[in-house]
């Protein structure tokens, strides 16, 4: 049967098979006439474009490399262009000159091109827009006498890898294919002029791409008349290996949570649920993977309510120390008020541990009974209870079945089989 991408909204897709079918949420009707799909056999000339990135993990967007590095592995030649912008209050911040006009090439495990630019211009809406569109055409212009031109770019985010892609296709002809991954659409941080630009890439776009239903389902009511087909994002490499299968220590009983430290990850309603069940309980502990601008706050927090010793804050890891703190903890919680999909979930249950996660829209369809626990967003009550059940329960869910269920559904191979059914006919005469 060949992929296909329809509607259904009631159909919720769990297993990287389903989200390969492409299972597209169609403009405002219950049911569209299902659009067959050619698969893919031949190699394709890819680049990849990022709205952020910059190394393999972390804030940079690992998710972008992962995507790149199934590809590359199931035979297309693939880059990663990233054209980056500054304004002189980001020299000073970070302590780092500009290499203006400066085309690098690394190897992040794919070919990775880079180019910064420096913005003179004051902040007015569309400028940072314009600039990383300037910047993305030199960047690409140098790509291709080098590497010769693509057949397809693929955007990863409208705002603004998405604006370079539709600069590149009106520019070189290149048609790209869009995939979202921001919060800022479910967050309602979007301002109309970026909503409107937005709009322009999605129509430009030959294909467009939800990692899960939900966001599917929210963009195209925001889109009207634009089609979102689903297609989950892959596992690392990490996260294959042998090593994601290793068992925790009896003692303590560890809970572990890897984000970013930024409001919408919800660290301050899960420490606090944390405190309420189980201040003082040493033999209950709390791993907090990551880093961000709330890391002092959350500190302090801990200190105040009593649970700093049963606390421990790891700050940012490598993907395979990601692999790590998950593997030897017992259970994996997240409590998000928004999420696009839910990488460190599927991460979580790689590793075999059964997972608490809040009802943020993309990890949704990742959880299940077999597999953890789903409650509510903002709800420090029903998050507490929840963390308490899974303390007492967490030994009753099978993990070799949930790390198996995990790589048979978010594989690299996968993501690429599905990727290539989904592309077949773009850039193709």
């Amino acid at each position: 049967m060949s992929p296909r991408c329809g509607h259904d909204r009631g159909t919720v897709l769990s297993r990287q098979a389903k989200f390969a079918a492409g299972a597209a949420v169609g403009a405002g009707r219950e049911a569209a006439a299902d659009t067959p799909c050619r698969t893919a056999a031949a190699s394709r000339h890819i680049v990849a474009i990022p709205s952020w990135y910059k190394t393999a993990r972390g804030s940079g967007g690992g998710y972008f490399r992962d995507q790149a590095l199934a590809l590359q592995a199931a035979g297309h030649h693939v880059a990663v262009l990233t054209p980056d912008i500054y304004t002189l209050r980001d020299i000073g911040r970070r302590g780092a000159a500009i290499r203006r006009g400066a085309t690098r090439v690394a190897d992040d495990g794919v070919p990775t091109w880079r180019r910064e630019m420096l913005l003179l211009a004051p902040r007015l809406p569309y400028r940072n827009a314009a600039g990383m569109a300037l910047c993305g055409l030199k960047l690409f212009g140098v790509y291709c006498r080098g590497e010769g031109r693509p057949e397809l770019v693929h955007a990863h985010a409208a705002l603004n890898a998405g604006v370079v892609a539709l600069a590149i296709k009106r520019r070189y002809g290149v048609p790209y294919v869009l995939t979202e991954h921001s919060t800022a659409f479910a967050q309602g941080s979007m301002r109309r002029w970026e909503h409107r630009l937005a709009g322009r890439v999605v129509r430009g776009a030959a294909l467009c791409i939800a990692p899960s239903p939900h966001l599917a389902a929210l963009l195209t009511r925001l889109y009207p008349g634009s089609q979102w087909c689903c297609l989950a994002n892959p596992l690392g490499t990490a996260f294959l290996e042998t090593a994601a299968a290793a068992h925790p220590p009896a003692a303590p009983f560890v809970f572990v949570t890897a984000a970013r430290m930024t409001p919408e990850k919800g660290h301050v309603l899960l420490l606090q649920a944390f405190a309420e069940r189980f201040r003082g309980d040493r033999s209950t502990r709390l791993r907090l993977v990551g880093d961000g601008p709330l890391r002092g706050r959350l500190e302090q927090m801990c200190r105040e309510t009593g649970i700093a010793g049963q606390v421990e804050f790891t700050g940012t890891l490598t993907a395979e120390g990601v692999r790590d703190a998950l593997a030897t903890a017992h259970a994996f919680v997240l409590a998000s008020e928004v999420e696009t999909f839910g990488v460190v979930v599927i991460e979580a249950l790689a590793c075999g541990r059964p997972v608490v996660v809040t009802a943020s829209g993309g990890p949704d369809h990742l959880v299940e009974a077999g597999n953890g626990l789903l409650v509510p967003v903002g709800d420090r009550a029903a998050l507490a209870a929840a963390l308490d059940e899974m303390r007492r329960r967490a030994a009753d869910y099978d993990a070799a079945a949930i790390r198996a269920a995990s790589l048979a559904a978010y594989a690299p191979d996968g993501f690429a089989a599905g990727f290539a059914a989904l592309t077949a006919a773009v850039g193709r005469v």
